[in-house]
């Protein structure tokens, strides 16, 4: 019954070892009772074909997931473990059932309804001033709340894999599909999302579909759905994780934890941190798994560890951090992982800005970001607005207390550590976790990103790594259709090879050969010819880019097509389904290079599944064609304004004139 999913022994049922058991025979005679009734159900004596059409439609229609989150909770509830749902469409139905928010609410700049479409149910049943209106929504907000906080107590990681596609969408509401003929079914990824992340669990959005999306492995008969599935499954089945998880940061005397960053990281906090810096528990931790704090100076200062004197070469006082993590294994054990790290203080500013880590601090920015969506009054123009202040801040600084001061007032100043920071922020602002919905004058355009897109965003922004912070929000351009003579070959850095270090093991993880990849370009529209072909990696997918001038012949030797259609821009052919990368020694090399930059910088296959939030697909855009994707790769190239963000340069005569201001 999807309204009251009973305890795992209440509606389990033993069937004996063998079809000759008495339990066997016990339960079939239970199934015969109900033949009677089901003939009836289905014969549709009393009801016209029409009706029958309609009931069997609602049928397809309903899921009954908030049920089969509880099934899986009640049943790991005793040993701990990892749950996975596989699903089409947010639970709908019985209990937990979500209802269509976004039927109902008018995308807008600044709406206060689009806020609430990207905020979990979890986080709206707890603040009083949206009491009103969420009477509906308030059993499924309580009921995932209460199930997120089940699994964490008992150390249940919930996963959730959505295959949903994202072209065409049969929509219940005539109103809201003449309006949005394209959208795709609302599937509430914020409240779902908010689960998995209580949880430590992974959101799987499997967003594209056969219609669009290339196949890229070699083996032969699968369906780009079925390797995007399989591929999924996998990564949680191989990975090496710890269960049971508690972390915890230590500080020397003068420094101090202030809070872990964003404010709702990934697991559970416990402790008020006051006397001590607050515990972080989670159901689970992958090699991936990365934690952010934020660290403030304590009253007294900074013990001095060199009791005046100097120890090598160092005569400044060392201010230390250990953070502990104690897991259990796979095979049962319980294990410690302690680290120590001392670090030098200075009085210089200049060494501050000297030693600055661009991937920390863009992934400070990125987390300080989704911390002023969630909390009580934020909202996605309070985050555009602070990142770009602390970007003015940091290098106001630089330009105060250092010798960037005697540099002439016209001049903008980077250290050179963070020559990418301007870059970095003006990106942040117009990623999908930040920029707006509508171009700037428009009410009645499809919204892009929708409300699931950007809590999609928002849930992986919470959990960025300092080596994916900066790509996430500038993606890599890369040209294909002219590559180099070695590019997509597989080849051995020649200087590894002389190395003579014994550790066999080390000389083996970096001995592993690596695939050239073709040279990198910026994002723009004035980088793509109509001509050529190219890829985009925004490590969440990878776009195959080609031009409306390129051959068919040319783009053939990369793909191998399994049906053909008429274009909706122009009489020439486009693929329609069946995608995969051909058998030709371009198709070799693309898949060479896709392969390389799923792994990244990984030593070795185990890594690799880990080195990226998901396994990012390979989406097919015809410019200028009518492809699905078209609009959303003029979204990805952010080096050009847009209605109502500026070019870089212009943003960078935006960050000096506001630099100028504060020193």
């Amino acid at each position: 019954d999807p309204f009251c999913p009973l305890p795992l022994n209440s509606w389990s049922y033993n069937v004996g070892n063998g079809l000759e058991s008495k339990e066997w025979h016990r339960f079939c005679r239970v199934l015969d009772s109900f033949t009677e009734l089901m003939e009836q159900l289905l014969s549709g004596n009393s009801h016209s074909n029409q009706q029958q059409q309609q009931q069997q439609n609602d049928i397809w229609t309903r899921n009954c997931g908030g049920a089969a989150l509880v099934a899986l909770s009640d049943a790991l509830e005793e040993s701990g473990g990892r749950g996975t749902l596989i699903t089409t469409r947010r639970p709908n139905y019985g209990i937990g059932a979500l209802r269509d928010r976004e039927a109902v609410t008018n995308y807008g700049i600044g709406s206060v309804a689009e806020q609430k479409l990207f905020t979990p149910l979890q986080h709206l049943v707890q603040r009083s001033n949206d009491a009103v209106g969420m009477v509906k929504d308030k059993p499924a907000g309580l009921f995932y709340k209460k199930l997120g906080e089940d699994c964490a107590k008992n150390r249940v990681c919930l996963d959730i894999v959505v295959t949903s596609s994202s072209v065409s969408v049969p929509s219940t509401d005539p109103k809201q599909l003449k309006r949005n003929a394209n959208m795709r079914e609302f599937l509430d990824v914020a409240t779902l999302g908010e689960l998995c992340r209580v949880t430590c669990g992974h959101f799987k959005w499997l967003r594209v579909g056969n219609e669009c999306g290339v196949a890229v492995n070699d083996n032969s008969g699968d369906t780009f759905t079925a390797e995007q599935l399989r591929e999924e499954l996998k990564r949680s089945a191989l990975a090496y994780t710890g269960s049971d998880v508690v972390f915890k940061l230590r500080c020397s005397n003068g420094v101090q934890v202030k809070s872990y960053s964003p404010t709702l990281p990934v697991g559970n906090l416990v402790g008020d941190g006051i006397v001590n810096s607050a515990e972080l528990e989670l159901s689970s931790m992958h090699p991936g798994t990365s934690i952010a704090v934020v660290l403030e100076h304590k009253i007294g200062g900074v013990v001095d560890t060199m009791n005046g004197g100097s120890r090598k070469g160092i005569d400044m006082p060392m201010v230390f951090f250990q953070s502990a993590v104690l897991y259990t294994t796979k095979t049962g054990q319980r294990r410690v992982r302690v680290s120590t790290l001392g670090l030098p203080t200075t009085k210089v500013p200049a060494d501050i800005f000297r030693s600055a880590d661009l991937g920390a601090i863009s992934t400070i920015f990125t987390r300080g970001a989704v911390s002023d969506i969630e909390r009580d009054g934020g909202s996605l123009r309070l985050a555009r607005e602070n990142v770009f202040k602390k970007c003015v801040s940091i290098l106001a600084s630089y330009r105060s207390h250092t010798t960037a001061r005697t540099s002439p007032s016209g001049q903008l100043v980077l250290p050179e550590s963070l020559q990418l920071l301007p870059l970095f922020c003006l990106s942040l602002r117009k990623s999908r976790m930040l920029r707006h919905s509508l171009p700037k004058g428009v009410t009645s355009a499809k919204p892009f990103p929708t409300a699931d897109e950007r809590a999609y965003h928002i849930f992986y922004g919470r959990m960025v790594s300092p080596n994916m912070s900066l790509q996430c929000v500038h993606p890599h351009l890369f040209k294909v259709s002219d590559m180099r003579t070695r590019d997509g070959h597989w080849i051995t850095p020649p200087v590894l090879q002389e190395n003579k270090v014994d550790e066999a093991n080390v000389i083996a993880a970096s001995m592993r050969p690596v695939c050239q990849l073709p040279k990198t370009m910026n994002p723009s529209i004035a980088c793509l010819d109509e001509s050529g072909m190219y890829l985009l990696d925004d490590r969440f997918s990878f776009y195959l880019f080609i031009g409306r001038d390129v051959p068919d012949e040319k783009w053939q030797n990369l793909l191998a097509v399994g049906g053909v259609g008429s274009s909706r821009a122009r009489g020439s052919s486009v693929p329609v389904g069946g995608l995969s990368l051909a058998d030709t020694e371009s198709a070799h090399k693309l898949r060479s290079i896709i392969h390389q930059l799923r792994m990244l910088n990984s030593p070795n296959e185990t890594l690799g599944l880990t080195a990226r939030n998901t396994y990012a697909p390979l989406i097919l855009v015809f410019v200028g064609r009518g492809s699905v994707f078209e609009e959303e790769m003029d979204s990805l190239l952010v080096d050009d304004p847009d209605t109502h963000e500026r070019s870089y340069v212009d943003f960078l005569c935006d960050i000096h004139r506001s630099v100028r201001e504060q020193s």
